[in-house]
């Protein structure tokens, strides 16, 4: 039996809560010195390992001072070589897991991460805090039951998301819909449909997977109209009366039946880029707000929302925790071999934007890491909770990478492969990740001659995409939407702007910047560019 349930069946809730959500309560100066303690602990099982000493060009400095000023900023190229292979030989310590993500093609299919056994525990128990955030009324007030049910929405195995059940097995015991064993042996569409008859007969507590899986999962029920598809015979007398009450509430309220009518969800943690874009249908749908988590594959459970479902606290035994002022960010695009001075968590300052810099804990393989994730600070504490930590958002990538929906990460190399394919050959493009409706689009800004039709590229384009980018594929057919809008802007469009910001000495903006994630100030004129489209063509700017 965990240690959680036998204190929540003695009774002891205080105790359990502390056990998993005590850390909320640190001083900043306490959050510190985990910090510090853990590095240590870190760099002496670093030292001796071939990957660090690779790394570090040498011996790996011995203290905190020295390593942060004498190790350098890394990037998954500096580890691809060494964990495309697995070369366990070279690593800190040995992995229970090994766990991925999408990579760069033609670099690298895969990023891979070990975690070793500690790594494992540890993140498995910051998950189980999230989880207890998200069944919280208030602090030290919460409901967790043995064999509570999880609806399946994760990733399977070795993506990150479908790793956290594994690491949960020794923490609660939990009962998947479907089970692991199968669920990760059917598609999407499968294990959603057995999810829900599962669901209907036995009843669905909790949720955890990408946020905009569950929105999908809400609007495929909802277009379903479970009432005429279910019947008593096939799915049992308890799943139809589950039904049949849910049809009430929706009747009652003169609407069509949404999942919260037959579920009541007593938890709900959302991971992925998007989760605040799509955090207000995941409640229209479900009932519930949903606690977002921060995390990845290279620094596991990083951060989560608390029970005001407000701003994120980093977990300060995760990963060691550097960051990289906005500001200092832009020098390294205005110039590449500039190294970005960091800050630490007790140096973050409210309204500020960081590129997060982590160091795995516990015999892990990054070592001052650039993950390519932009935070923005919202607060130095949570003044209506008393927290007296940081209060984080995820704002999007820092790199030349869009991530659409958790499902694919589109790069440059993506785009220009997909161009080529639909007959695009010249560099006048740019793209950025965009909110125009429902779902997060790559908006596509294309010069091209004024005879050009944006529907007819569009979807020359979209279809090219499918066959370079196998993850973009299984994202509109798993979600149901083309997640690319093509904007056609005039020839000699970037140039003149390129002039006009130059002119205007803007420090920010690069000769050779990236077409993926363009400088804010070219962005600008592109959004008042297609306003100005749009109201010339009689549609409302938006």
């Amino acid at each position: 039996m965990s240690r959680i349930l036998s204190l929540l069946k003695e009774g002891k809730k205080k105790e359990a809560w502390q056990m998993y959500c005590g850390f909320i309560r640190l001083s900043t100066a306490a959050f510190m010195q985990v910090q510090e303690r853990l590095l240590k602990e870190q760099l002496e099982l670093a030292a001796p390992s071939g990957l660090a000493r690779k790394l570090a060009g040498g011996d790996l400095p011995k203290n905190v001072h020295d390593f942060r000023r004498h190790f350098p900023l890394t990037t998954y190229e500096d580890y691809a070589p060494f964990l495309s292979e697995k070369r366990e030989d070279l690593l800190p310590a040995r992995p229970e897991l090994w766990i991925c993500t999408t990579g760069k093609p033609g670099k690298y299919d895969r990023k891979w991460a070990p975690y070793s056994p500690s790594m494992v525990a540890a993140h498995a128990k910051n998950f189980m805090a999230a989880i207890i955030f998200s069944v919280a009324a208030r602090e030290e007030e919460f409901t967790l039951k043995e064999n509570f049910r999880f609806l399946y929405g994760m990733a399977p195995p070795p993506y990150l998301t479908g790793m956290v059940p594994y690491g949960l097995k020794n923490e609660f015991p939990f009962e998947y819909l479907p089970p692991l064993a199968e669920a990760e042996k059917m598609t999407f569409e499968e294990r959603n449909k057995e999810g829900f008859r599962l669901g209907l007969t036995k009843g669905v507590d909790l949720f955890f997977g990408l946020s905009s899986v569950l929105v999908r999962i809400g609007e495929e029920f909802t277009g379903r109209k479970p009432e005429k598809t279910v019947k008593p015979g096939r799915f049992g007398l308890l799943a139809w009366s589950r039904l049949l009450r849910g049809l009430v509430k929706s009747r009652l309220n003169s609407r069509s039946i949404l999942p919260k009518d037959v579920w009541n969800l007593k938890g709900i943690i959302c991971a992925g880029t998007d989760t605040a874009f799509y955090k207000e249908r995941i409640e229209h749908y479900w009932g519930k707000k949903p606690v977002e988590i921060y995390g990845g594959t290279e620094i596991g459970i990083a951060a989560t929302q608390t029970w005001d479902h407000e701003g994120m606290v980093l977990f300060p035994d995760a990963n060691y925790w550097e960051f990289i002022p906005e500001e200092e960010y832009f020098k390294t695009r205005k110039n590449p071999v500039y190294v970005p001075q960091t800050v630490l968590t007790n140096e973050l300052e409210p309204g500020k934007r960081y590129e997060i810099v982590v160091t795995n804990f516990r015999g892990g393989a990054f070592l001052r890491y650039r993950v390519g994730d932009f935070i923005k600070v919202l607060a130095l504490k949570n003044e209506r909770l008393g927290i007296d930590l940081p209060q984080i958002i995820y704002e999007d990538r820092a790199d030349d990478v869009i991530d659409l929906a958790g499902f694919t990460r589109i790069t440059e190399r993506a785009l220009w492969d997909a161009l080529k394919k639909a007959g695009i050959t010249h560099g006048n493009w740019v793209a950025k990740k965009s909110f125009p409706k429902d779902h997060p689009v790559i908006e596509l800004y294309l010069g091209t001659n004024p005879s050009g039709k944006a529907g007819e590229v569009e979807e020359s384009i979209h279809q090219a995409l499918r066959q370079v980018d196998a993850d973009y594929h299984d994202l509109e057919e798993i979600l149901g939407y083309r997640p690319v809008k093509v904007v056609l802007v005039p020839e000699g469009f970037f140039k003149t702007c390129r002039q006009r910001q130059k002119a205007a000495s803007k420090d920010r903006f690069p000769e050779n910047f990236s077409r993926i994630n363009p400088p804010d100030e070219l962005f600008e004129e592109l959004t008042a560019f297609k306003a100005q489209k749009r109201e010339e063509e009689g549609q409302p700017r938006s």
